[in-house]
C-alpha cells in the first residue's frame, strides 16, 4: 500500500481484496447457489451485503463458466409500484445479456427461445463489434413485466444455452405494493429446474412480515443467511494492517470505542478511519483522539445532520432524542420510554417509529436474550443529536 492509494472504501460496492471478514457466509452462500438454492441474505444497511453477494460471490461463480453463466442484479430500493418493479427487472435483464461479450457466438437460434418478448440487436460502430443487445415487449413497450422476465430467465436456462443467479437487493420494498409478493412468489415456483435466487434485505421489520407470516407468499422461503458485527479483534487487525502504510496505530481498547462509536457498521468505521488518514498527525490513534476528530468530522457535515433534523416532526425530534441519550432502547412502547416522552401518545410512538424504521433512521435488531432493541442507524447523525439537540 501507498499513501496515494485509497485505504479504507466506502460509498461503494467493495472488490474482495477491500473486504473485511465474513468468510463463512461467502463460503456458505457459493455451495448454496452452485447447488441451485434459494437464500435470504439478511443484514443492516452499509454492512457489506451487496459487496459480498454481487462482487464477491456473484463474480466466483460467473468465473467458473463465464462465457455461459448469466448474473442478473436487480436493486429495488426505490420501488414503489409494479411498474417499477417490472423496470428495474427488464433493465437487470438487459444489462446481464449486455455483459456476455460472446453472445453472437451462440449463434440466431437462441433467440427463438424468448416468449412474449421481442429481443434486438443493434450493429456497433466501433472496431470491436460487439453491438447492443436489447429487448421489448410484442407491442415494442421499452418495459418488460417482471413476470415475463422470470418465465424467460427460465426458458433460456432450460434451453440450455444460459445458467443463471438471481439476485434481489433491498428485497423488502416490495412488502409495500400491493399483489408483488404474491406474483413473484408465484413467477419463482414456475421454475422447473433449479435456478439459484439470492435476496437481500435490510429492514428486520418489514422482511419479519415477508418471510415469517404464516400468510405471507414468501413464509418459510429459502434458506437464511444473517450478518452480525465483525468481532473486533478481526476488524482490528483489519484496520492496523492499513493504518501500519501511514505508521499510524491504534490499541484494541481503541479499536472496540471506535468500532462501537460506529455503530459496528463497515461502512461508517471505514469513512470514519479513512478521514483520520487523511486529516489527522498523531502515530497512536487513542480514544481521546477519536473523541477529538469525531466532532471536526461531524462538524464539518453538520449542515447535512440539521436539515435531517429540521424535517422531522415534534414527536419524531422527542423520540430520536431519547433514544440518542439512551444509546439503545428495547421497549419503544414501554412505560420508561413512554413516560420520557412528554405529550406524545402510545399510537403515535408506535407509527412515529414504525415510519423512522420504514425512512432507515432507526434499525431494529435482536439482542441475545432475543429482545427487540432500536438505535439511530446512522453514528454521526447520532452524535449530532446527542451533542447539538439533547
Amino acid at each position: 500500500m501507498t499513501e496515494n492509494k485509497e485505504l479504507f472504501y466506502y460509498d461503494q460496492v467493495l472488490e474482495i481484496e477491500q473486504f473485511c471478514n465474513f468468510s463463512s457466509e461467502k463460503e456458505y452462500l457459493l455451495k448454496a447457489i452452485e447447488n441451485g438454492e434459494c437464500t435470504k441474505l439478511y443484514g443492516p444497511r452499509n454492512f457489506g451485503k451487496t459487496s459480498l453477494a454481487r462482487n464477491i460471490v456473484a463474480k466466483i461463480w460467473e468465473a467458473k463458466n463465464i462465457d455461459k453463466r448469466v448474473v442478473v442484479y436487480a436493486d429495488l430500493y426505490s420501488v414503489t409500484d409494479l411498474n417499477d418493479l417490472s423496470l428495474e427487472l427488464t433493465k437487470a435483464f438487459t444489462k446481464a445479456l449486455n455483459s456476455k461479450k460472446n453472445i453472437l457466438d451462440k449463434g440466431l437460434e437462441w433467440l427463438k427461445v424468448f416468449k412474449n418478448i421481442r429481443p434486438a440487436w443493434t450493429p456497433s460502430s466501433m472496431s470491436d463489434g460487439l453491438g447492443e443487445f436489447s429487448l421489448t415487449t410484442e407491442k415494442s413497450e421499452q418495459i418488460i413485466n417482471f413476470q415475463i422476465i422470470l418465465e424467460n430467465i427460465h426458458h433460456l436456462q432450460k434451453s440450455g444455452k444460459f445458467e443463471f443467479l438471481i439476485i434481489f437487493d433491498e428485497f423488502q420494498e416490495i412488502h409495500k405494493i400491493k399483489r408483488a409478493e404474491a406474483l413473484l412468489r408465484s413467477s419463482l415456483q414456475f421454475f422447473s429446474i433449479k435456478i439459484p435466487v439470492i435476496i437481500l434485505g435490510s429492514k428486520q421489520h418489514l422482511l419479519k412480515d415477508i418471510f415469517e407470516s404464516p400468510r405471507a407468499p414468501f413464509y418459510s422461503w429459502g434458506n437464511t443467511i444473517e450478518f452480525h458485527p465483525i468481532p473486533f479483534k478481526e476488524y482490528h487487525s483489519y484496520i492496523e494492517e492499513r493504518f501500519s502504510s501511514l505508521k499510524m496505530t491504534h490499541s484494541l481498547e481503541t479499536s472496540i470505542f471506535l468500532q462501537t462509536k460506529m455503530n459496528r457498521i463497515p461502512e461508517s468505521i471505514n469513512r470514519f478511519c479513512s478521514y483520520l488518514c487523511k486529516t489527522n498527525s498523531e502515530k497512536e490513534i487513542t480514544i481521546v483522539t477519536i473523541e477529538n476528530e469525531l466532532q471536526q468530522f461531524v462538524d464539518r457535515s453538520r449542515s447535512i445532520y440539521e436539515h435531517i433534523f429540521s424535517n422531522l416532526s415534534s414527536s419524531e425530534r422527542k423520540i430520536i432524542e431519547t433514544i440518542s441519550k439512551n444509546e439503545k432502547i428495547t421497549q419503544v412502547l414501554g412505560k420508561d420510554f413512554l413516560s420520557s416522552l412528554k405529550d406524545v401518545s402510545k399510537s403515535t410512538v408506535s407509527n412515529v417509529v414504525h415510519k423512522l424504521l420504514d425512512q432507515a433512521i432507526l434499525s431494529q435488531g435482536i439482542d441475545e436474550m432475543n429482545k427487540k432493541y432500536f438505535w439511530i442507524t446512522d453514528p454521526f447523525f447520532n452524535y449530532f443529536v446527542k451533542h447539538y439537540k439533547i
